[in-house]
């Protein structure tokens, strides 16, 4: 991988956990997130008089995602009202590698290789005992919303990764992703309460901008790296964004974060990198 790409994913996994960081801020995670979201619509409107608009072949794929993405949105917000950041990001991104494995097993009939199997026990691992896995007790909601959002996860970068790949046109893609999806998700979160959704838009509208700023950036440079090197690749140095979900749920939330934890991260982390570049 050029050091250059290898560099950029990286900065784009520190992002996408900024700005996930900020969706957890607010005592109203739907409201954050549609404020964040509505910030990229904005910021993406200003980039489409300079791209050139999507061809054809791209909007079935466009709108395929839109939906991903928004049932992505759904159950990180139920997640994140259930359970705690440092634990809820890293079982949704740790899990979503293991979705692709299940469907490729299931519908694709594809073989795992010993280091395929290996990384799904690493991954297994870690997300127990970021789960804090107790004898006689049930596990939380957010336990399970962060598995569901893994899913959605999984697909709509399988989705996405195929599209720019093997369409092209990853500046239209993203530009009209960010603008579309911007809208439905504001739309969502006004019609959940749109007294707090405008009040929430006046008090926090800098934690949204930098929010909105940061989400698209994030995934901008994750599709540009997948022009220029293999999805998997990219994909596997994305998901170090657990590390530094971890960092920030200890720095900005004061969530407790032992040695078992910061272990369970690091086993994630092994696993999608073992995963994608075995």
């Amino acid at each position: 991988m050029p050091i250059e790409v290898f560099f950029a994913v990286l900065l784009a996994a520190a992002l996408h956990a900024g700005w996930n960081a900020l969706v957890k801020i607010n005592a109203e995670p739907i409201i954050a997130m549609g404020l964040i979201m509505a910030c990229t619509s904005v910021e993406a409107l200003g980039f489409i008089p300079f791209i050139a608009f999507p061809p054809a072949p791209i909007w079935p794929w466009l709108l395929l995602t839109l939906v991903l993405h928004f049932g992505y949105k759904v159950f990180l917000v139920k997640a994140y009202a259930q359970g705690e950041f440092g634990q809820v990001y890293p079982i949704a991104r740790g899990s979503a590698p293991v979705w692709v494995l299940l469907v490729s097993l299931v519908f694709l009939g594809a073989e795992f290789t010993q280091f395929q199997v290996l990384a799904v026990l690493l991954i297994a691992g870690g997300v127990a005992a970021l789960s804090r896995f107790k004898p006689g007790k049930a596990l939380g909601a957010g336990f399970y919303y962060a598995l569901i959002t893994g899913l959605w996860i999984a697909s709509y970068t399988m989705v996405d990764g195929y599209t720019v790949s093997q369409i092209g046109h990853v500046h239209s893609f993203v530009v009209w992703l960010f603008f579309l999806d911007g809208i439905i998700a504001a739309i969502w979160a006004y019609r959940y309460n749109p007294k707090v959704f405008v009040a929430s838009l006046t008090k926090h509208w800098f934690v949204a901008i930098g929010g909105g700023t940061m989400s698209m950036a994030a995934y901008w440079i994750c599709l540009w790296a997948m022009t220029q090197v293999p999805v998997a690749m990219v994909a596997a140095l994305r998901e170090t964004s657990v590390l530094f979900a971890a960092s920030l749920s200890t720095f900005m939330f004061k969530e407790a974060l032992g040695r078992s934890r910061w272990f369970a991260a690091g086993f994630i982390c092994s696993g999608l990198l073992l995963i994608k570049l075995a």
